[in-house]
């Protein structure tokens, strides 16, 4: 696999906190918009570093992903890892991203993320170090399945125990008790599946494990919503023809949510191949960080995007748009405050 990139690599932004131009140039298809992705869609205040290998999509099914690129359903700074099938390694993978500087920060909440079905780790890399970079351990599991939990759990039992290994980075710098369960398409289904699941089972895999929230971003239909045990917010795209919006997300997933808070929002210009793009031209960019640092820190900046009867979101034009379905939330969320 050509182009590989090992433990340690940095993400690193200019001294603006823009992404580069030459990544921004190589995008397709709508630039991301709104005052989420003007505050949040681009790198934060931390250097990142990970174990994953990643590089160029130039083997088996990764063959197609320049066939993809020319008729601009991928951008080109899309990226695949050497498992299976886009590589010779074992279908199942796990990988950690983390701030360069965890070793000078108190413990971190975790991200424990799944990709889409026959995706590879790497496509997601832009979007996870995106979201490490504001001082978050993010763990991306994958089986090219990713359909139910037991890659969210595989990426939850990787990081407990890192977080008790002397030699790791991640040494006693996990916060187990934060941890945000999240996932695009399959992984997104499999996201309110795991979300679904008792506290009890949860601390079978660490006893200082608790699941807080639940990102499932366009995601698969195999679950629905009236299980799901913690906050829940499902983001999902208006050019999206393989998750309709208006299909299951809706109609068993996220309508269904009523015992915790939910929120919903569909982004006017977003595709299926969204989280897979450079920053600047995911439109879940911004938004899904506002979400992790609401949820991961209780940030009152973020907090605005989601609480109070002027909460941001529902103003935000890049959930705004013809025939795009409304911005939602619950009644258990509209009672935050």
């Amino acid at each position: 696999m050509a182009s590989c990139q090992r433990e340690e690599e940095v993400f690193k932004s200019d001294p603006a906190g823009k992404i580069s131009e030459v990544s921004a140039d190589k995008s397709v298809l709508f630039p991301s918009k709104g005052t989420a992705n003007i505050q949040y869609g681009k790198p934060g205040p931390h250097q990142v570093s990970t174990n994953a290998v990643v590089g160029d999509c130039n083997q088996l099914a990764g063959l197609v992903i320049p066939i993809l690129q020319t008729i601009g359903i991928l951008d080109q700074s899309i990226k695949c890892s050497n498992n299976f099938p886009y590589g010779f390694e074992s279908p199942i993978s796990t990988a950690v991203y983390y701030p360069s500087d965890i070793a000078n920060m108190n413990k971190l909440p975790v991200v424990n993320f799944v990709g889409g079905i026959l995706s590879s780790q790497g496509n997601y890399d832009q979007m996870v170090r995106l979201w490490a970079s504001y001082g978050f351990i993010v763990v991306i599991s994958s089986n090219f399945i990713n359909s139910m939990p037991d890659m969210h759990i595989l990426g939850a039992a990787n990081v407990a125990k890192l977080n008790k290994d002397p030699q790791s980075p991640l040494f006693g710098k996990a916060d187990l008790s934060k941890m945000i369960i999240a996932g695009h398409s399959a992984g997104g289904g499999a996201t309110l599946l795991t979300s679904s699941i008792s506290e009890t089972a949860v601390k079978l895999i660490d006893p200082d494990l608790k699941i807080v929230a639940a990102l499932p971003i366009e995601p698969g239909p195999v679950a629905i919503g009236s299980t799901v045990k913690v906050p829940t917010f499902t983001l999902t795209g208006r050019l999206d023809f393989v998750v309709p919006a208006d299909t299951w997300p809706n109609l068993w997933q996220s309508n269904l949510i009523k015992n915790v808070p939910a929120w919903s929002a569909t982004a006017t210009t977003a595709t299926h191949f969204s989280p897979t793009m450079d920053i600047t031209k995911n439109e879940f960019a911004g938004i899904s960080v506002a979400w992790l640092k609401y949820m991961g820190y209780n940030d009152g900046e973020a907090k605005s995007y989601f609480v109070g009867p002027q909460y941001k979101l529902k103003d935000d034009v890049q959930f705004i748009g013809l025939l795009t379905p409304p911005v939602k939330r619950n009644a258990k969320a509209d009672l935050l405050q």
